[in-house]
C-alpha cells in the first residue's frame, strides 16, 4: 500500500512540475521569432488566400489597438490571382502569431 502512494506522489510531482514549466512559459509573455510569426501567418491567410510571397519586420513593435497594449510584427503578402497580383499588409501579435490585421493594399 506504501508502495503505490509513493508512485502516486511521485507521478503527482512530476505532473505538477510540468504543469508549472507550461503555466511559466505562458505568464513570461515571451515572443516568438519573426520568422515563426511569418509561418503562422502565411498559413493562417493561406487558408483564403492563394500566397505567393511574404515579407516580415524582424523587431516587435508596441501598439494600442481598442484599449489593449499589444507586441505586434508588421508584414506583407502577395497573393497571386488569375490577372493580377494583391498586395496585403499585416498585424499579428507577437506572443501567439495570431493575425490581428490584414488589409489589401490600393
Amino acid at each position: 500500500m506504501k508502495k503505490n502512494l509513493g508512485a502516486v506522489g511521485l507521478v503527482a510531482g512530476v505532473a505538477g512540475f510540468a504543469a508549472g514549466l507550461a503555466v511559466r512559459g505562458l505568464v513570461s509573455g515571451r515572443l516568438l521569432g519573426a520568422e515563426k510569426v511569418l509561418r503562422i501567418v502565411r498559413r493562417t491567410a493561406g487558408k483564403t488566400l492563394p500566397v505567393d510571397g511574404a515579407w516580415i519586420y524582424l523587431s516587435p513593435q508596441n501598439v494600442t489597438r481598442d484599449a489593449l497594449s499589444l507586441q505586434i510584427y508588421r508584414g506583407g503578402l502577395t497573393a497571386a490571382g488569375a490577372r493580377s497580383v494583391r498586395h496585403f499588409d499585416f498585424m499579428a501579435d507577437a506572443r501567439t502569431g495570431t493575425l490581428i490585421e490584414l488589409k489589401e493594399q490600393h
